[in-house]
């Protein structure tokens, strides 16, 4: 960040801060209704909590009395200079004004203000309007984030609605990890303090994150500090502080808890009544569901709420009312949209934790159009009069630079709009054609004067749609990933320059024969065209290769049917595809269960089966038993439900795992595993057979561990239902450093194994004190259970001292591993090379080591050399490419062509090595990269991969772009491709490490 800049805004800060000491107390607005508020505060001292409020600012004639609790919390320092103070303000007027002033004994707040809701379905004011700010996460405490977002959105708002900017906005959404461990301390500090600039005008209505969860008080501090159950819409109360819903003006919006400890089918009956009740109102235009963790993710994959993805949003969705789903946890904003319904979800992460680009897994999804890592806010404005709602995203920057309420993002939703246009394809073909083939559609067109969002294109082998062969789904956006060579707060537009009026079918593509295209344009209102008329072309001369056939799922309820689908198949009349069981050997001795013939290359078949068993599919290409595809097998019957009673036991305790719904199939049986295994592979932990449809398995002997248990059918390996996650003991992962000492400046490597396997686990560096208050550094793992990684440099400790790292599970504060203790030093090293910077200036590359204890003068040699040739440079400490702290050499011997640099040091003699060999990979223009070998290479041997960086994924891709291979989770530099099914042809390899790398590889008959 640019000091001077970020030197004014705390001065700012500072500046609000001094003006606001003048009040010794800071009130806290919290639960508002059209009738009534709850007026909160924090003192040292007991005194009777007195709110004097009225209509004016000089007739505050209403005094009411409220309710004290002592709260303590010795682990953060407050015994006894606590007090939580709670006054409710009842039969107050909608959409009124009210004056107040708060008094505990001597010591009073200035005069505020707020504005109860209106009356539901009406506007809060004559504009109309209903107005409202969304924040994310608060979390730091040391540093002036949160408290900059405050500011920030208070000076934009004043700028937009003047001084009394309350009469236009009504309140505030939080999204929960409003601390970061749920002490006192954090409650006061970071989510009242940092607060302060608005709570006093603007209530605040809260969601329980995970970092709620944690410290001395955990959840009992969130329950103490708000009163959230006196919340509701339609008299429907949830019971609890956990989950919530209330309506303003014509939007319900419904808070939920995504904790695991939530995600129970209580709190989704209650979001289902909500729901269905709102739906039915004539006063609700609009819903709106929020929750802690998010919908979707493209930076650390995976750690989103599967029951938020997979149960709520869904049942939501078949609302018309639906608007958008709000999540955080995740520190940054990212905005997408649902395909088949107008609605949005977004990420609204605040300014916690750095959470940019390359820290983490990464995946660009078609339902996230664009994530930014910046810190932003929304501002969301209803126009209940004409059916509007609009949302404008602030941002104020980053870490790497200051940002004045800079506009990254607005988006909308206008009922009653016309649709787009809609459109045509354009091409003229010829009797038959050659893939490649560009689909044109018309220009995009809206009487509403609306711009063009999204496109699709689908491709089929029938008329009517029933198997899409292929999909072209985009936007006129995708903001995904850095900008190369840009701060990683920066954000890069993969769509820049697209024409996604065009969709180009490859050659291959699609097989021979008759194809039929349609489509469609989305506007920037979520709103779809009608599909476009149905055009249709023949294509000649196509690859015809890997036939394929597929079900929806593996595993299939009774009652439902087997729906297969077949693509790049036999044309032959007389093909057919048949379900068989496990076991059976296709012939005319063994019948099938039931069968159906293709009737064309590509389409889909219903089966009825009315028997649980294990069955497979197979695909034959003729009247016969020749099977021209892979089988793929499946499970239909009921689903057997695991569950425990508890999420973490004893080691020595038994672990009682209820089944129940289970088929009991001939030795079917439960299997215990460790996080990490996988069923098929190692042997399980305990097992035992199942032979009741409902029953418990008791497991002893276990020891510390994080383990899974999964229902698996007669003896093998498939598993009939979802697994169940428990763990026993408490430090359970094993921590390992190479070293106990370490020279500033020197990476650490740290080794572990047993851990959770969650995506946010993450290694915590801290001083070597008896609290959490010297925290150094956080590095994220990956969600590997078992692994290793190198502490990068900016997050080592800068100063000599005694320090431990530890591993913390799921973005908490749960210590899972030993706390492995390591001291900085400031003593010379042993001269080794350590990194290739990759740093290019036409063929200039900088290599860089660390070295000590050198006299003026002395000598080293570089040995490095090619596949063709060696060179041996003399190297002389104290000249004048000298880096403090570091000695580079200007490697500049970069010959075009040349796959392999090795380089090491040696003693002026050449009798000793000082480094490891560096091996370094350049392109044709000297950059270092990837290299794949042999290459080209023939059908059925094997090519090496390898990367200057770890690899996390290769996906390889035929010449037409469609993705064909894909393996990840490789964490090793090399990797070996066995591409014996691969045909000959040339194909894209993408190599994703630190960054993302692509090779060509020309395979030959």
């Amino acid at each position: 960040m640019n000091k001077k800049i970020h030197t004014l805004l705390v001065c700012g800060i500072l500046l609000l801060a001094l003006k606001a000491k003048g009040q010794s107390i800071d009130p806290y607005l919290q639960a508002i209704t059209a009738n009534s508020i709850a007026v909160n505060w924090k003192t040292a001292a007991t005194a009777t909590p007195v709110v004097r409020y009225g209509l004016t600012e000089t007739s505050l004639n209403n005094t009411i009395n409220g309710t004290t609790e002592a709260i303590d919390d010795p682990g953060s320092g407050y015994v006894g200079n606590y007090f939580y103070h709670t006054v409710k303000l009842r039969n107050l007027q909608p959409a009124t004004k009210y004056y107040y002033r708060v008094v505990s004994g001597s010591d009073s707040s200035t005069i505020s203000s707020f504005r109860t809701l209106p009356t539901a379905g009406t506007a809060p004011n004559a504009s109309g309007r209903m107005r409202f700010l969304i924040l994310g996460d608060n979390q730091i405490k040391a540093q002036p984030r949160y408290d900059s977002l405050m500011v920030s959105a208070r000076r934009k708002m004043q700028q937009l609605y003047g001084p009394n900017f309350n009469d236009s906005v009504s309140f505030i959404l939080n999204l929960g990890d409003q601390v970061d461990v749920g002490t006192l301390d954090h409650y006061d500090n970071v989510h009242l303090k940092k607060s302060r600039y608005l709570s006093n005008v603007l209530p605040i209505q809260t969601a329980i994150g995970n970092h709620e969860t944690y410290g001395t008080l955990q959840l009992s501090a969130y329950y103490k500090h708000f009163v959230l159950d006196s919340m509701s819409y339609k008299g429907i109360y949830s019971g609890t502080e956990d989950y919530y819903a209330f309506q303003a003006g014509n939007v319900v919006i419904v808070y939920t808890y995504t904790e695991s400890a939530g995600t129970t089918n209580t709190q989704f009956n209650w979001v289902k009544r909500v729901v269905d009740s709102a739906t039915a109102d004539p006063t609700v235009k609009w819903i709106i569901t929020i929750g802690h963790r998010p919908y979707q993710a493209e930076q650390y994959v995976g750690d989103i709420s599967p029951w938020i993805r997979n149960t709520v949003v869904p049942y939501v969705m078949q609302s018309p009312k639906f608007f958008m789903h709000v999540g955080a946890h995740h520190h940054l904003y990212a905005r997408g949209q649902m395909k088949d319904v107008p609605g949005y979800n977004i990420i609204s992460g605040g300014t916690a934790w750095d959470q940019y680009w390359g820290m983490a897994t990464e995946q660009n999804f078609d339902d996230v159009q664009k994530t930014i890592s910046q810190w932003a806010y929304q501002l969301v404005d209803v126009d209940m009069v004409n059916d509007k709602m609009d949302v404008t995203t602030y941002s104020i920057g980053s870490i790497y630079q200051h940002k004045d309420n800079v506009v990254i993002d607005s988006f909308h939703r206008y009922k009653n709009l016309a649709l787009p246009t809609k459109p045509e394809i354009t091409n003229t073909y010829a009797d038959s054609l050659q893939l490649p083939l560009t689909l044109t559609a018309s220009a995009f067109q809206s009487t509403a004067g609306e711009l063009l969002n999204s496109s699709e294109f689908q491709v089929a082998a029938d008329r009517n749609f029933a198997v899409p062969e292929k999909t072209g789904y985009r936007h006129y956006q995708d903001l995904f990933g850095a900008v190369p060579g840009a701060n990683p707060d920066t954000t890069k537009d993969q769509n820049l320059g697209l024409n996604i009026s065009a969709y180009t079918l490859g050659t291959g593509a699609v097989t021979n024969g008759w194809h039929y295209a349609r489509v469609r344009y989305r506007d920037r209102n979520m709103s779809w065209s009608p599909w476009s008329d149905t055009d249709s072309f023949k294509v000649y001369n196509s690859v015809f290769f890997n036939p394929s056939v597929k079900v929806d799922t593996n595993r299939i309820l009774p009652g439902n049917p087997v729906r297969v689908t077949f693509t790049n198949g036999s044309t032959n009349a007389a093909a057919w595809i048949g379900i068989y069981r496990k076991g059976q050997t296709p012939s005319s001795s063994s019948p099938s269960v039931t069968w159906q013939n293709t009737g064309g290359p590509n389409g889909t078949l219903n089966f009825n089966l009315t028997t649980a068993d294990e069955y497979f599919v197979a695909y034959f290409g003729d009247g016969g038993y020749t099977e021209i595809a892979t089988r793929v097998p499946f499970y239909y019957g009921p689903s057997p439900v695991l569950t425990t009673s508890a999420p973490n036991y004893n080691v020595g305790q038994t672990v009682p795992i209820q089944y129940s719904n289970c088929p009991v199939k001939t030795n079917d049986w439960i299997g215990v595993y460790k996080i990490g295994m996988t069923p098929g592979g190692p042997a399980s932990v305990k097992w035992t057979y199942i032979t009741a449809t409902n029953g418990t398995y008791n497991v002893t002997g276990l020891q510390k561990g994080y383990y899974f248990a999964t229902y698996m059918l007669r003896d093998q390996y498939f598993e009939a239902g979802p697994r169940t996650f428990f763990s026993v003991g408490d430090t359970i992962t094993t921590l390992t450093t190479n070293k106990t000492t370490y020279n500033l400046g020197e990476y650490i490597s740290a080794t572990w194994v047993d851990g959770p396997g969650n995506p946010k686990d993450w290694l915590g560096i801290y001083a070597d004190t008896a609290n959490y208050d010297n925290f150094v550094s956080y590095t994220y793992i990956d969600g590997h259970p078992s692994g290793g990684r190198n502490i990068p440099d900016s997050s080592m400790p800068q100063q000599v001292g005694n320090y431990f790292i530890v591993m913390f599970t799921n973005d908490s504060y749960d210590e899972v591993s030993n706390r492995v203790y390591f001291q900085m030093v400031n003593n010379p090293l042993p001269l080794h090379l350590i990194d290739f910077a990759g740093k290019t200036e036409g063929m200039a590359h900088l290599l860089n080591w660390k070295m000590a204890g050198e006299e003026p003068g002395e000598r080293y040699i570089l040995q490095h050399s090619t596949d063709a040739k060696n060179y041996t440079d003399i190297y002389e400490t104290g000249m004048k490419h000298e880096l403090r702290g570091n000695y580079s050499y200007l490697y500049d011997k970069a010959v075009p062509g040349d796959n392999f640099y090795r380089l090491r040091l040696l003693t002026s003699d050449g009798s000793q090595t000082l480094s490891q060999v560096v091996q370094l990979h350049l392109n044709d223009k000297g950059e270092n990269t990837v290299s794949v070998y042999p290459n080209p290479t023939r059908a059925g041997n094997r090519s090496v991969i390898e990367s200057p960086y770890p690899i996390d994924q290769i996906d390889i891709v035929d010449i037409s772009g469609q993705l064909i291979y894909q393996t990840k989770n490789i964490n090793d530099n090399k990797f070996s491709l066995l591409h014996h099914d691969l045909p000959a042809g040339t194909y894209i390899i993408r190599i994703h490490s630190r960054k993302l790398y692509t090779a060509k590889l020309v395979i030959t008959n």
